[in-house]
């Protein structure tokens, strides 16, 4: 993979102490001190010589954990203030320079965009470049912890085993993000040495789901790997991986293998890779929806007995309420729902806006009409706009999540009620613009589809001052709808627990349950549908899609919502647009534009040259 043996072959090196002027002491570490490999073992020797030093080996690898938020120092992460979710139905990009449109909708991925080094302007743009991403180097740190840490002298025997535990789960976290998007994987299971001569060849899926899942069970049968973090640890170690976050990330792991992008009787795509089984198992098992199934139960046997996590709900937010319970779920730190939180930057400070917000601002999310009609009607039923009385008014008695995900007319905006319907253009006396129409933070690329999106954004800026910001890689509410899914898939039809799971996330947000006698892909709509609406722009619906092979989602066109008020009696006139036209328009969309080898990425061609057996994925050799 791209500098793979750089990062491999390099070692942590202790550089000295930095002596400020009031001397005070610090040790740093990062790619640019791996850039030799020591002369002797005297440097290793140093670094694992105290705990505080050891530790923040560690603590490195904590630094490039996935994070789809854009931050003031990590525009790698969302493809140049893009986001993935712009490659599927949820959002539509309009950023001209963002990876999202320069690549992806112009059609211009392939293995040499790949090759594009680190800190290059193209090496931001696609939706994973490991080389930019530092995990390697990251998970290089994590074995130097399982290798080293018992040779702390100042450290007791129950942190040295909880550290390793948590490096084993660091390095499964890494593996679980990259299976998704590459499939099998180089095993690297210790540090690699300076003086070892061959890499690693490429493994198979199995082999790579194998590894991941083992490293999960080392940790979580660690007896001193913490179920969550303590209030006593909370100010400092809030946002350590734990036990907890280790089974939930087997489940996510499990089900998505045993989806049918892995699960099958077919490759998705024929090529060499697939005829090594490394982009697929070979075959269909049912039974690997059993394993994802068994997966969820042990987790929520271990909730019911360790306590803590849980889904927030109304009461334990204030001001109290259904939506404030969803927003605290997704963008609160330290609450019950997070199993593994993410963070790069500690504070933003007065004034300063989020990256994510100016990602709004200047058009590359854009919410589509068909993420607005996936919402339901408050007491649960479908929205429909054949039905005269959801037409009325397409904002009210909707589901909460849908009001803080969108800025919907009529709404709370900045204290006061939102006003975003525009003008109508041959009617501008009766349907003049609201309030907020390319008003302030609410711009006209903003609502280039006609619809504003307000989830992590806009409406957040006094929020944000202060604020810890968090990425909720894996959230307890995923693990309820994956059970509900592997029950449903694994019994041919969901039983009355798979309806209790999704009902217990919808329930959290005040909305009736499900209607029963559903059959198995009915439910399995609708509970797509669900994860949709509870996890929008959490990078959750672009890996639903291609591990269900979802291609028309990606190859058919999509829409934008034009709504306007009448001043006079409030009465909406809204009208479905195309989006197709002009430079974002995605070649996906073209006749024979999409093809499924775009389910997985592709490995750097330069790095497949190398020739140390590392497979191409199909389709792009």
């Amino acid at each position: 993979m791209k500098n793979i043996k750089k990062h491999f072959h390099a070692i942590v090196l202790l550089l000295g102490l930095l002596i400020s002027t009031n001397a005070c002491e610090d040790l740093a570490f990062g790619d640019k001190f791996l850039q030799k490999p020591p002369s002797t073992d005297d440097t290793i020797d140093t670094v694992f010589s105290t705990a505080e030093y050891a530790r923040r080996v560690l603590w490195y690898s904590y630094r490039y954990l996935p994070m789809g938020l854009e931050t003031s120092n990590s525009y790698w992460n969302t493809m140049w203030l893009g986001n993935i979710e712009g490659l599927t139905d949820l959002n539509q990009d309009y950023l001209g320079y963002s990876g999202v449109n320069k690549v992806y909708y112009a059609g211009n991925y392939n293995a040499g965009t790949e090759n594009s080094p680190r800190g290059t302007y193209m090496a931001t743009k696609i939706r994973f470049n490991e080389n930019e991403t530092h995990m390697w180097s990251a998970i290089r740190n994590a074995w130097l912890i399982v290798a080293n840490i018992d040779r702390v002298p100042d450290m007791d025997r129950t942190e040295k085993e909880r550290l390793k535990a948590e490096a084993k789960a660091m390095v499964a976290v890494y593996y679980a993000h990259m299976l998704r998007h590459y499939g099998g994987l180089p095993i690297i299971d210790k540090v690699i040495s300076p003086d070892e001569a061959s890499m690693p060849t490429r493994a198979t899926l199995q082999q790579t789901v194998d590894f991941i899942v083992r490293l999960l069970n080392e940790a979580i049968d660690c007896p001193e790997f913490p179920w969550h973090i303590s209030e006593a640890e909370m100010s400092n170690w809030d946002g350590r991986l734990t036990k907890a976050g280790a089974m939930g990330l087997k489940a996510r792991v499990l089900l998505f293998v045993a989806s049918p992008l892995f699960n099958n009787d077919e490759p998705y795509f024929q090529g060499a890779a697939s005829e090594a089984l490394m982009t697929w198992f070979g075959n269909y098992d049912r039974e690997r929806w059993k394993h994802a199934m068994d997966a969820c139960e042990a987790f929520f046997k271990a909730v019911d007995s360790n306590g803590f996590y849980k889904l927030v709900e109304k009461e334990d937010v204030n001001p109290s309420g259904y939506r404030y319970a969803f927003r605290a779920a997704y963008f609160d730190r330290g609450t019950t729902e997070t199993l593994i939180s993410v963070r790069r930057e500690n504070y933003y400070k007065a004034n300063q806006q989020p990256y994510t917000n100016q990602s709004i601002r200047w058009g590359a999310i854009c919410p589509t009409k068909e993420y607005f009609d996936m919402f339901p009607t408050a007491d649960g039923d479908n929205f429909d706009w054949s039905n005269p009385e959801h037409t009325k008014n397409p904002f009210m008695n909707r589901d909460p999540r849908l009001s803080e995900t969108f800025i919907l007319d009529g709404d709370l905006f900045q204290n006061r009620t939102a006003g975003v319907t525009q003008e109508k253009p041959d009617d501008k006396e009766n349907y003049p613009a609201g309030r907020d129409w390319n008003v302030g933070q609410v711009t006209a690329k903003s609502l280039l589809t006609g619809l504003s999106c307000r989830k992590w954004g806009l409406d957040r800026a006094g929020e944000y001052n202060g604020h810890i910001i968090q990425w909720p890689h894996l959230r307890i509410a995923e693990i309820y709808l994956s059970y509900a899914e592997a029950l449903n898939e694994y019994n041919n039809g969901p039983n009355e627990l798979a309806y209790h799971y999704v009902d217990k996330v919808r329930a959290r947000v005040g909305m009736k349950g499900l209607k029963k006698g559903l059959s198995k892909e009915e439910f399995r709509k609708e509970l797509l549908r669900e994860r949709a609406c509870e996890f929008g722009y959490e990078e959750v619906r672009f890996f639903d899609l291609i591990r269900w092979k979802m291609k028309e989602k990606f190859s058919t066109p999509l829409h934008g919502l034009n709504i306007y008020k009448n001043k006079n009696d409030g009465s909406y006139i809204c009208e479905e647009f195309p989006l197709l036209g002009g430079e974002q328009s995605r070649s996906w969309w073209n006749p024979g534009g999409f093809s499924e080898k775009w389910y997985l990425s592709a490995f750097p061609q330069n790095e497949i040259n190398k020739g140390y057996g590392l497979v191409q994925n199909p389709g792009w050799e």
